[in-house]
């Protein structure tokens, strides 16, 4: 588990705003959704899903990684999100 969260955690990092890189964050978002729910791993989650709407501008994409920051229980992930879509 903790290896495929570091991988995830490396693709997030690596990634760049870019429809170049929209592939190494649908990985992450792959690599994180084959782990169990946790506060971590849905934070992961809601970054890598608001990356690929900063790219995409795909609404799912938006709504899955506002979905993730609530149940992350994390403030910041939910501020991201907020921020993404302010974006928009």
């Amino acid at each position: 588990m903790q290896g495929v969260l570091e991988r995830a955690t490396v693709l997030l990092r690596e990634a760049r705003p870019t429809g170049r890189d929209l592939p190494k964050l649908q990985e992450a978002a792959r690599l994180l959704e084959s782990l169990r729910p946790g506060p971590e791993r849905d934070a992961l989650l809601a970054l890598a899903y608001l990356r690929m709407y900063q790219v995409a501008r795909k609404e799912e994409y938006y709504l899955r990684g506002y979905s993730y920051a609530r149940t992350s229980g994390k403030e910041e992930a939910l501020a991201l999100a907020e921020r993404a879509k302010e974006g928009a």
